[in-house]
């Protein structure tokens, strides 16, 4: 597959502070910038899947403290990280290193991973590093703020096809997302021969919200089949469809496949490619239907020019399916059908209860 490196923006643009405005129109018929954005975030995770989303609610300082505590908590010894390693019978939540659960240094993710839920649910609690209050502290309060972020994107879509803003507000109220730091080592230019920082995938859920330091190689799966760059935009957050939001709206929105490389000034291609990449770090929040959702297309998004494409699925047994994949592999599938879960099939009636 061919990649297209560019340092320029590459994805759609949403100001967000538009989408929430609230007066719409006035009698001249003014004021009409939050129906018109909200069709323009449609149009463009119909047509791309992928926006960087300016002028959020996150405060620039909630992201400059994960990132000051990303890089304290990767820079543990591996024994220390190792007493809150996460696993299935952990709900999937802690600190994940691909190379160490699928046993493959060749092939495996170059990334580590901390990964947690909501912080008030005990059916599947977190695990945390000790001695470390402010560390807790401000990844649930990020948690809460990307869940607000979430609700309001969801609202806008929802507006979109007819259906009442909150509609989705009953499916995803429960708070079953998933939220990860990431961290990805510096590594060498010939790493990059067989593997990637993160192989190509789509993502699981409905949204996902991204905030990316400054080093760049997040790359974008287009309609052409190539993939393109989506360079760090200052300020600005990165959204995309996941499966379950696409197989909701009947593939009308798109959940793209993305993948991280090495950064695009380091393109194989040319012969400048340093022998040391340096490290890169990220903030993931995955926005997911409640555990017990059942996911079928919306009939407004069925019609005789896109007929049903899917069978109802619940969200978390489809979630946890993607997971342990994950784990085993140490890297994402490409593509992901129903008949690639363990049991060959997803089970249409069956309640995810991880952790429980």
């Amino acid at each position: 597959m061919d990649a297209l490196t560019n340092n320029s923006p590459s994805l759609p643009i949403i100001d967000y502070a538009k989408l929430v405005e609230v007066k719409t129109s006035d009698d001249s018929g003014h004021f009409l910038t939050r129906p018109n954005e909200q069709h323009k975030l449609f149009a463009a995770l119909r047509d791309v899947g992928f926006v960087y989303l300016q002028n959020h609610s996150i405060p620039p300082k909630a992201q400059q403290l994960l990132f000051q505590h990303a890089r304290q908590f990767f820079a543990q010894p591996e024994l220390e990280k190792a007493k809150i390693e996460t696993g299935e019978s952990k709900a999937f939540h802690g600190w994940f290193s691909p190379q160490r659960t699928s046993g493959n240094s060749t092939r495996s993710d170059q990334k580590e991973a901390f990964d947690i839920g909501d912080d008030n649910d005990p059916t599947r609690p977190n695990q945390w590093p000790s001695d470390w209050p402010d560390f807790r502290t401000d990844m649930t309060s990020f948690f809460e703020q990307c869940h607000q972020v979430h609700l309001e994107l969801l609202s806008a879509l929802a507006e979109q096809v007819g259906l009442e803003p909150d509609f989705f507000l009953p499916y995803v109220q429960a708070k079953d997302h998933f939220f990860r730091v990431l961290y990805y080592p510096e590594t060498t230019g010939s790493s990059f021969r067989n593997r990637f920082r993160a192989s190509p995938h789509t993502d699981y859920g409905t949204l996902t919200l991204l905030f990316n330091d400054s080093h760049g190689g997040l790359q974008v799966r287009n309609k052409a089949g190539d993939y393109v760059d989506a360079p760090p935009l200052p300020g600005a957050a990165i959204v995309n469809v996941g499966d379950l939001l696409s197989r909701w709206f009947n593939d009308t929105l798109r959940s793209t496949e993305h993948r991280v490389v090495e950064p695009s000034a380091f393109d194989k291609s040319g012969s400048d490619i340093p022998d040391v990449i340096p490290a890169r770090y990220s903030i993931a929040w995955f926005g997911h239907p409640n555990r017990d959702a059942l996911i079928e297309p919306i009939a407004s998004c069925c019609t005789s020019d896109n007929p049903k494409k899917y069978e109802p699925v619940y969200a978390g047994k489809h979630v946890v399916e993607r997971l342990a994949k994950l784990h085993k592999d140490g890297k994402n599938t490409e593509t992901w059908t129903d008949s690639m879960g363990r049991d060959g099939k997803q089970d249409l009636v069956g309640e995810l209860k991880v952790g429980a």
